[in-house]
């Protein structure tokens, strides 16, 4: 059963001291980071997600991003990228 994030509690995650400290549109920097043409499966899951927690955070060009993502995506990897970005919420949120 899939636990449903609460974007207000989201807003108020501050990194851990070791984790990137950056805004929403760092997280799209990031998630380009990792999705170019030669992008492993792993690199297309962690782009979505970072495309995913800047679009929570109010990115439109994150949106965008992500839905080119999917799109090299099935949907065993897709469920993968949403899996880890609740466990990387649920990890702060709980912290």
């Amino acid at each position: 059963m899939s636990k449903i994030i609460d974007l207000a509690e989201y807003r108020d995650i501050t990194p851990k001291e070791d984790e990137i400290r950056l805004p929403e549109d760092g997280f799209v920097s990031l998630g380009l980071s990792l999705c170019g043409d030669n992008a492993s499966m792993d690199d297309l899951v962690s782009a979505h997600k970072w495309f995913s927690l800047a679009a929570m955070r109010g990115s439109r060009q994150a949106r965008v991003h992500r839905v080119e993502v999917s799109g090299r995506m099935n949907g065993d990897e897709i469920s993968r990228a949403q899996r880890e970005l609740q466990e990387f919420v649920s990890a702060r949120l709980c912290a």
